[in-house]
């Protein structure tokens, strides 16, 4: 009897103790996604703004201006990688699926902009252009209060995430971000367009 419980308790430590693999909906493959990693490994000493160049589109460093970043899947899991490399860490392969499956029906951005006083951030309103369709973000952030550049210049930058619906991998879209970088005067427009079938 004690032989058959002992039995027992090994399997289901030995069945407990495996991962079960989920099958996630990815936009990257397996090969995409080591592809990707070894960008991030192989560029892991540029800085943050050299290394996103490729996916981002800048106005111009200037009160209602800005730099957005399409946060393709691609560029997430290279960033990945290029923080693995810097930290000299292992990427856990998992996480990442559970990353990309998350983000697989989105367009985020990540947006910078510039003004001149520390709450603008909070007057920042975005869109998404198709063709003469608009959409409205599901998520947009900024921070409440802003961060000061030497030159006094406020910064804020924040997230904002569309939905993919009807919007194919080979469109052009812009990103039409409104606010008002200065407190008693008018609403500014920056409006970031991007090619899809153009960026990984």
């Amino acid at each position: 009897m004690k032989k058959i419980f002992f039995l027992l308790l090994i399997f289901v430590i030995l069945t407990g103790c495996q991962k079960k693999k989920e099958n996630y909906n990815l936009p990257l493959s397996d090969k995409e996604i080591e592809e990707c990693l070894n960008f991030g490994k192989d560029n892991f000493s540029l800085s943050y703004t050299e290394f996103t160049e490729n996916w981002a589109v800048n106005l111009g460093y200037d009160y209602g201006k800005g730099r957005a970043i399409l946060i393709t899947p691609f560029l997430k899991v290279a960033l990945i990688g290029k923080k693995a490399a810097e930290n000299n860490e292992k990427v856990d392969i998992d996480m990442v699926e559970k990353i990309l499956a998350k983000e697989n029906d989105k367009i985020s951005f990540e947006v910078t902009l510039f003004g001149n006083y520390p709450q603008f951030g909070r007057t920042v309103n975005a869109k998404l252009k198709y063709k003469d369709k608009e959409f409205s973000p599901t998520y947009c952030f900024f921070p409440k209060f802003s961060q000061v550049a030497r030159d006094y210049t406020q910064i804020v930058t924040g997230k904002i995430v569309f939905p993919k619906d009807d919007i194919p991998d080979d469109a052009q879209i812009s990103l039409i971000v409104s606010f008002k970088p200065f407190e008693s005067e008018k609403e500014e427009t920056c409006t970031f367009d991007f090619d899809l079938k153009r960026l990984k």
